[in-house]
């Protein structure tokens, strides 16, 4: 059974877990020095599925999704714990419809980035503007 599933009975839990289940290394980020370079092609960011990873020019770890058409930008990082929510390169949990921290089972909608289950609900991500131009996904500017 794949890591995540077995987590899943964990996700509206509001207990507190003391001990993080044993993970694979997060995927290394691409580093943006100054915008200047896309994130990635449009057309290889699917509607629900894996998220481009990166690293905002001040360190911070970040992805982007497409969620239901749209771009979503976010800190890759859980408002429970500050912990990296990156498992296997990949955010949403099995059933494609939350963005899920596989350390403590918080689940946060992937367009609103508001915890909606797990220790941190009422909680949001820290968004990071994206946009998509000239058939690519870029981070911002201004």
């Amino acid at each position: 059974m794949h890591p995540r599933t077995q987590r899943l009975p964990f996700l509206f839990d509001d207990h507190h877990h003391d001990r993080a289940p044993a993970l694979t290394n997060p995927t290394p980020p691409t580093i943006l020095f100054d915008g200047t370079e896309p994130l990635g092609a449009s057309a290889d960011l699917h509607d629900n599925g894996k998220p481009f990873f990166f690293q905002l020019p001040n360190g911070q770890k970040a992805f982007v999704i497409r969620w239901q058409g749209q771009l979503h930008g976010w800190i890759n990082e859980c408002q429970h714990a500050s912990v990296p929510m990156d498992f296997d390169g990949d955010i949403l949990e099995s059933g494609r419809q939350f963005i899920l921290c596989p350390y403590h089972g918080a689940i946060y909608q992937p367009d609103t980035g508001k915890c909606v289950g797990g220790p941190c609900r009422g909680a949001s991500l820290d968004a990071v503007a994206v946009e998509e131009r000239d058939g690519a996904v870029w981070l911002k500017q201004g």
